[in-house]
């Protein structure tokens, strides 16, 4: 009797762990899927994210008229940044440019100018290129204070 007893225990014990591995599998599955999902949703939400901490800088604020500093009249390059894009001497050079904030890019032919900004303000970049003379242009219109 005993040892039938026994035996109807492990049985059962047996079903019963043969029943939880298909739960155990179903619970892991669940669990990666959730998993899965939490990152793929933070990873979706962290570029609006950034983008709530470092709001895009509208190309506006760079429209105007850029004067290269420090050199003679007569060599003075000047260059006029709008919504329609960049001036050179009067006469349009290109239809667009890039402004990301830290940076000013526009096209002139197969050529790429490139600016990196200077101040926080956006009022002096100075050219980026592999030469010994790096000129740096001013907003003109725009306040020279700064604040030290």
């Amino acid at each position: 009797m005993v040892l039938s007893a026994n035996k109807g225990v492990e049985n059962s014990a047996q079903i019963d762990a043969e029943k939880s591995m298909p739960r155990k599998w179903l619970e892991r599955s669940i669990m990666l899927i959730a998993v899965v999902g939490t990152i793929v949703a933070f990873m979706m939400y962290g570029d609006l994210f950034i983008r709530y901490i470092n709001p895009p800088i509208a190309k506006s604020k760079v429209y105007g008229k850029w004067v290269e500093q420090e050199v003679a009249p007569y060599v003075r390059e000047e260059f006029v940044l709008s919504e329609r894009g960049v001036t050179v001497n009067g006469a349009f050079v290109t239809t667009g440019f890039e402004f990301d904030g830290d940076s000013l890019r526009y096209k002139v032919g197969s050529t790429v100018r490139r600016f990196n900004f200077v101040d926080q303000q956006h009022t002096e970049m100075k050219l980026d290129a592999n030469a010994h003379y790096l000129p740096v242009f001013h907003l003109e219109g725009r306040s020279d204070l700064t604040i030290r």
